[in-house]
């Protein structure tokens, strides 16, 4: 099944990131509903993390650095189901997931529950062209220098996600 387009079906949820109803995609926004995403964080065996620079042509945060994988999930698929179609439509990877667990997050006065994932592997590819403009490995503490130095050059929802981790890990 591929990513949700702008109108599929995604779940719309309440504040405990239960079930309430659907919309399209696109309108989640403009209707002020909770959704859910997912991320993963892909490390290699040396413990870089992979970044991934947004193309340009996206709507949102265009050319700035994200979490190796992200994600809506479709209306009734499971967040680690959704982390898995999202690592093989982005990266061309199929390896195992570690769950690190669900956090929300207020995103444009609304609340998205982003479920984290994180995973091993060395040699990820760019499977998704129109969506990544680039993939590379940094060291974590050149991310988080630059993080502080440069915070305009990676999404919100990375930065939320990389604490998240950090705390939990």
């Amino acid at each position: 099944m591929p990513a949700p387009s702008p109108t599929s079906f995604i779940d719309v949820v309440d504040e405990q990131n239960h079930a309430v109803g659907v919309a399209q995609r696109h309108d989640v926004f403009r209707l002020h509903a909770n959704f859910r995403t997912v991320h993963v964080l892909v490390f290699n065996n040396q413990n870089d993390l992979l970044l991934q620079r947004l193309a340009r042509s996206r709507s949102r945060h265009p050319g700035l650095w994200g979490s190796s994988v992200a994600g809506y999930l479709h209306a009734g698929e499971k967040y680690a189901e959704a982390a898995q179609r999202r690592l093989l439509e982005e990266l061309g990877l199929s390896t195992p997931l570690t769950e690190v667990g669900v956090t929300p997050m207020k995103d444009e006065g609304i609340t998205k529950f982003v479920g984290v994932f994180t995973t091993t592997a060395d040699h990820p590819r760019n499977v998704a062209p129109d969506q990544i403009a680039e993939i590379k490995f940094f060291p974590l503490p050149v991310i988080e220098k630059t993080m502080v130095s440069h915070p305009n050059n990676y999404t919100d929802t990375f930065r939320y996600v990389l604490s998240f981790w950090r705390e939990i890990s």
